[in-house]
């Protein structure tokens, strides 16, 4: 390997920790309490070093976000691939987004929360094409003539949104384990709507 290359590397590693870092202080003590200052504290190094990596806190987040979004399309992605049959698919799907939130709470936390249009970001317009493709895979399956795609995609990613941040604050009676039922029923219980409305 060559010295650019090393550099590179040890870079890219740098900034990794760094995020890493924004990423525990948030789970610790909330995204409010991570700034410049802490997280150089967190990895020992200088405030004035971080710069050299990031510009400022929001592009440590803005980059966080990003990650988040990528991470979470893939593993939609692969939810998406293991089933074939359209329904199973939409439910395989919604079971991944429950899974990856429970396992990324803070960054999810963080996803949602940035003041910036998510249909600006690759990652998430991506995230979004998957569902809408596997909603328009069912729809032709089931010949469902939904009244507005993009709307239904709307209204399944509220289903899914809503229900997780409630169970995230704990505020679904039975917590976790039942909010996990209800996200699925939620599901199926929308599709079968669907279904049987003469134009939806």
């Amino acid at each position: 390997m060559g010295s650019k290359e090393r550099r590179e590397r040890e870079r890219e590693a740098t900034r990794q920790a760094i995020l890493e870092a924004a990423l525990m202080i948030a789970a610790q003590e909330g995204w409010q309490a991570v700034t410049m200052r802490r997280v150089a504290e967190r990895i020992e190094y200088s405030p004035s070093a971080l710069y050299k990596y990031f510009e400022d806190k929001e592009a440590i987040l803005e980059t966080l976000l990003v990650q988040g979004f990528a991470r979470l399309l893939e593993e939609l992605r692969q939810a998406a691939a293991e089933e074939e049959d359209p329904e199973e698919r939409l439910l395989r799907i919604a079971s991944a987004y429950w899974s990856f939130v429970w396992r990324n709470q803070t960054l999810y936390e963080l996803m949602f929360s940035l003041h910036q249009g998510l249909h600006d970001i690759k990652e998430a317009k991506a995230t979004f094409a998957l569902v809408r493709s596997a909603l328009a895979s069912w729809s032709e399956a089931h010949a469902v003539a939904l009244r507005d795609l993009d709307d239904a995609v709307d209204i399944l990613w509220a289903t899914l949104h809503g229900l997780v941040s409630l169970a995230l604050a704990f505020l679904i009676y039975g917590g976790p384990p039942r909010a996990q039922l209800l996200l699925k029923r939620a599901v199926h219980d929308l599709l079968r709507a669907w279904k049987q409305a003469p134009s939806s």
